[in-house]
């Protein structure tokens, strides 16, 4: 289990599902719920928690902040 209140470096895709899917879990929210809010489909929530690859970043980032996810870009020294 990822821990969501801490900073966590992001290794993969499914990392970043994970999360989504503890927070909105957490949330009491389903998939459709949140795929309502943000205007995007059920399927997309799906492949996006499931680690699809393919998923587009501009969509995923609208998902993450519509749950309380903020995504950082901290450059390595």
């Amino acid at each position: 289990m990822v821990t969501t209140t801490q900073q966590v470096p992001l290794d993969s895709i499914t990392q970043l599902g994970t999360i989504l899917r503890e927070k909105r879990k957490g949330q009491g929210l389903t998939q459709g719920e949140v795929a309502a809010h943000c205007g995007l489909s059920t399927r997309f929530v799906s492949e996006v928690e499931r680690g699809k690859a393919t998923a587009e970043i501009g969509k995923v980032l609208y998902l993450l902040k519509a749950v309380g996810v903020d995504l950082f870009a901290i450059p390595r020294s």
